[in-house]
């Protein structure tokens, strides 16, 4: 067989670093083959949809196996890289894009996954990171941050269109709220919730009387009626809910606000102004890509920037 690169990813942010690894390094394979499943479908259909395929994945000796993991549950890239271990393919890596909870990432039918079948590199963005497993530990590789690179690459060299009719009547004065499924993942361990983030915002701009346009964008896995109860409380305010183009949204917004959204790294980017809340936690959260200045940890706080940006 030629010399193959195969591509695994569940997460959304599981798809953003393997479809970079394949960008930066396509000319190195005579073929590439990838297996989305879950959301990472559309991100792969965005970026690589070329290369995508239906059948199920066959391992061979020359194949270079790359997977992300998931935040919510890994099986999936663990499993991935086990069969490939068996198949004694030529090379495996498994590129981590958040290091929170990361021991976490490497569970596999609810048990760390042993040492034989992990990666033979595990690449972190963080380079002071460290594990207290030993056999993950040894195979870190700690390496520049390849999805900044590529949308560095993609987002410099193209700008978007404001197609989306909203975006179009609010640009360059709208809001961005990104939310995720921090209670799926870890319950009430920071000490507040995604719910607590909206309502913390929503509060934050009804008591300050302003007629802002509020772009709400949820998470790929996150149920579209997930924030029902609370959009109806605040039904007053200008609030869209839709799935927009992430590029465009960001690109066409005046401020964004989220917890620790991948989109951070876009939005980081493009040079907008991107703040983290974090109302009320208990634990430290380790951002993958927002300074310390840039988290909100008190309402006050949260009432201030909303003014320097609206008023």
């Amino acid at each position: 067989m030629n010399n193959r690169l195969l591509l695994f990813a569940n997460d959304a942010a599981s798809a953003n670093v393997t479809v970079a690894y394949a960008y930066f390094n396509k000319n190195n394979f005579d073929e590439i083959i990838a297996y989305p499943i879950g959301v990472a479908k559309e991100i792969y259909q965005k970026y690589i949809k070329e290369y995508i395929v239906q059948e199920k994945p066959l391992f061979y000796s020359k194949d270079t196996v790359v997977t992300g993991t998931s935040g919510l549950n890994s099986d999936y890239e663990m499993g991935i890289i086990k069969q490939a271990k068996e198949k004694n393919v030529k090379y495996t890596i498994t590129i981590i894009d958040n290091i929170t909870n990361f021991d976490m990432r490497f569970i596999l039918d609810n048990k760390i996954i042993s040492s034989e079948f992990l990666a033979d590199e595990i690449w972190v963005f963080q380079k002071n990171f460290k594990t207290n497993i030993l056999e993950i530990q040894k195979r870190i590789v700690y390496k520049e941050d390849v999805y900044i690179k590529f949308l560095q690459a993609i987002y410099t060299q193209n700008i978007p269109l404001a197609n989306h009719k909203i975006i179009q009547k609010y640009k360059n004065n709208y809001i961005v709220i990104l939310t995720e499924y921090l209670y799926e993942l870890y319950g009430l361990e920071f000490g507040f919730t995604e719910y607590d983030m909206l309502e913390n915002i929503l509060q934050s701009i009804e008591k300050l009387h302003l007629n802002i346009p509020i772009l709400l964008k949820l998470h790929p896995r996150e149920n579209s009626n997930k924030f029902n109860i609370i959009l109806r409380k605040y039904s007053s305010l200008n609030i869209f809910k839709d799935n927009y183009n992430t590029h465009e949204l960001i690109y066409y917004s005046k401020l964004i606000f989220g917890i620790n959204s991948s989109v951070f790294k876009e939005s980081t980017i493009l040079n907008k102004p991107t703040y983290s809340i974090q109302i009320n936690s208990k634990k430290n959260m380790l951002m993958t890509s927002l300074q310390n200045e840039n988290i909100i940890y008190n309402k006050n706080q949260l009432t201030s920037i909303i003014k320097k940006y609206f008023t």
